[in-house]
């Protein structure tokens, strides 16, 4: 494969999924590592992508959000391995918060198919709520408010009143982008306010999210990663992501290949 060929490799797939790791180009190529960054540093240079602590991510700016059917496609497997890995964490007789997200309606369908029933799910989501729908002896609680059509998510003003009510044993949130350096965040100022107050009301703060998220920021501070208990990711992650985010006090889940 020539250096023109690896270009358009490495932009293709960053349209599919927003980042690509150093390594993953490496094996893609048969390169080493050095001369895979020296390539990513060529093409950031010229604009067409952005560096990141091991790799690389689209020139997608910080309002970009995926609708539901685009995410819906991406990285099935891992979102099921992280799925599988927050299921394991929850325990009878708790009151869980599933957000928004396509990680999140995987746990859904978990709960659907798995053997726990004594739970109560609490959503802002429709289609994790269709999920929860299909077990007919699983009560679920659904928050309305402003929907946002795109994700399916209900948020505002009436979504944060019924919330200022409750208290979750575990609290399970999504969102677009993390680093160590600054934390979780998401496109709009509606979803980040809303996923503050779930993790204000959540006696165990639990965040899924793929490794495609992780090394660029979208423009809304969700939270800092001290201010969560668990980051729960897929294999792909780095070690030393792990261990920055245990350097912080959180707890670091990797779900292994399915």
């Amino acid at each position: 494969m020539n250096q023109e060929k690896r270009r358009k490799y490495i932009l293709d797939q960053l349209k599919i999924k927003s980042s690509i790791s150093v390594s993953e180009l490496s094996e893609a190529f048969s390169l080493s590592e050095v001369s895979v960054r020296k390539l990513l540093a060529s093409m950031e240079q010229e604009g067409v992508l952005k560096r990141t602590w091991g790799g690389a991510v689209s020139r997608y700016g910080s309002l970009r959000e995926f609708s539901h059917q685009e995410n819906e496609v991406r990285h099935r497997e891992e979102k099921r391995a992280i799925a599988m890995a927050a299921y394991d964490c929850i325990q009878d007789g708790e009151a869980i918060f599933l957000d928004s997200g396509t990680t999140v309606c995987e746990l859904a369908r978990l709960i659907v198919e798995g053997p726990k029933r004594n739970i109560m799910p609490c959503t802002n989501n429709i289609y994790v709520a269709m999920e929860l729908a299909k077990a007919s002896d699983i009560h679920s609680i659904i928050i309305g408010g402003e929907l946002r059509t795109n994700i399916y998510s209900c948020v505002g003003y009436l979504a944060e009143q019924v919330l200022g009510n409750l208290f979750f044993d575990k609290g399970f949130i999504s969102g677009n982008h993390f680093t160590v350096e600054r934390g979780f965040s998401t496109p709009t100022l509606g979803e980040a306010e809303l996923k503050r107050k779930i993790l204000s009301i959540s006696k165990e703060k639990i965040m899924m999210l793929d490794y495609t998220k992780f090394g660029d920021d979208s423009m809304v501070l969700i939270a800092r990663p001290e201010d969560i208990d668990v980051l729960i990711t897929d294999w792909h992650a780095p070690e030393e992501l792990v261990e920055s985010f245990g350097d912080k006090g959180v707890k670091t889940v990797v779900a292994p290949q399915l």
